[in-house]
């Protein structure tokens, strides 16, 4: 029994002394605390005016504003007119009517200004030059700040045209043997390479250096509609590459980085090697609306689940991340500039770096239809006139 007991003592003893050491080490904790705290609170103007600085500016990340007109020769008076259009030609402005092609500087001087007897013209620009051509239709024009460079005329339809640097042009046509045939003409309007094929070519883009171009074609395979894409070269006859069998309908696509390049369809955006190969892609949830694409970024809008707002997908080549926002309001335009994403919408004009994040956003006038980009300054056009904008931040 005085085993039993002796245990026992020790035991109560044990815990007594465990206790002890608990409340010990709650005391030291407490105090502990109550230093931090204190140092805290002693040091906070030191380093809480930073703190404040390194959150306002993780909100202030994105500049907000008004998009403000700027006066001089501006507006620019489009005048009676059907139609009209604007392109930026490098740091000129082309306004394209149902009559006229009329060449601006970027201060609103009138360059020069040309007739044209296109009944749908559509217009591409290159490195001097804006070509424009009768969609269906059998003649294009090319023009500069000086005037008419050249014109064609052609006994086949007109399917697509582009210009690339050094001003060389593409034209595809539809002939009785072929769904499409490519003539490429250089700055002069004479003729440097031809190549023909069965397939229909829904998409043209001419490389960097002015020496070759991408085709994207499509076909029926087993009852589906199966897309091309094929590599060509101005100084050789066989293709540098094709890739085969992509089961969607390509709408564009531009070389990117490396070797790579961007390919736009009906379903989805992908950025890809010569091989075929995905390096990454986005499937759209929705439907697409429209795109703009560089060769460091691709943007694409969808429609919206609500008819009040639509939703924006920004990829990067440079990376496999995709920034998705859902935007408020009504779709105008899309554009990529300087590796930067313009968004033109009823009320805003939103911009977004390459990664997708938004740089800025600024108020706009409702009544502007589009916009152009040319050395780096914003042109907005309405049913009347051409504003030239400047993004004021807010103070």
């Amino acid at each position: 029994m005085a085993k039993e007991k002796t245990y026992q003592t020790d035991i109560r003893k044990a815990r007594k002394q465990q206790k002890r050491k608990q409340k010990i080490r709650k005391i030291i904790g407490v105090t502990a605390v109550a230093c931090i705290v204190l140092a805290v609170i002693l040091t906070s103007e030191a380093w809480l005016p930073k703190l404040k600085g390194v959150i306002k500016g993780a909100t202030d990340k994105a500049s907000t504003g008004d998009a403000q007109q700027v006066d001089g020769n501006f507006p620019i008076e489009i005048g009676e007119t059907n139609s009209s259009e604007m392109y930026a030609l490098g740091d000129e402005l082309v306004l394209v009517t149902d009559t006229n092609v009329i060449v601006y500087n970027k201060n609103g001087e009138k360059q020069v200004s040309v007739q044209h007897k296109l009944a749908n013209p559509v217009g591409v620009t290159g490195d001097d030059m804006i070509m424009l051509y009768d969609k269906g239709g059998y003649s294009l024009v090319t023009i500069n700040s000086e005037g008419e460079v050249y014109s064609k005329q052609f006994t086949e339809k007109i399917i697509l045209a582009k210009l690339g640097v050094s001003d060389y042009s593409a034209v595809v046509t539809q002939t009785d043997k072929y769904a499409a045939y490519l003539t490429v003409y250089d700055e002069k309007g004479k003729e440097a390479f031809l190549w023909s094929s069965t397939q229909r070519v829904t998409d043209l883009t001419l490389n960097s250096t002015g020496d070759g171009c991408l085709i994207s074609s499509i076909k029926a395979n087993g009852g589906e509609l199966v897309s091309s894409i094929t590599a060509l070269s101005f100084s050789q006859t066989e293709p540098i590459f094709t890739i085969d069998n992509i089961p969607a309908m390509v709408y564009d696509t531009v070389y990117s980085d490396e070797g790579t390049l961007w390919m736009l369809s009906d379903t989805r955006v992908v950025h890809m090697n010569s091989a075929g190969e995905y390096i990454s892609q986005y499937d759209f949830d929705t439907t697409l609306v429209a795109s703009a694409i560089d060769s460091n970024t691709a943007a694409v809008v969808e429609k919206g689940v609500v008819n009040t707002s639509f939703e924006l997908t920004i990829a990067s080549s440079e990376s496999t991340d995709i920034k998705k926002h859902t935007i408020d309001g009504t779709f105008k335009q899309i554009l990529c500039y300087d590796s930067q994403v313009y968004v033109m919408t009823d009320r805003k004009m939103f911009i977004y770096d390459s990664t997708g994040e938004k740089t800025g956003e600024y108020n706009i006038s409702s009544d502007y239809s589009s916009f152009s980009i040319l050395d780096g300054e914003i042109f907005a056009k309405d049913y009347r006139s051409v504003y030239k904008l400047e993004l004021k931040e807010s103070e």
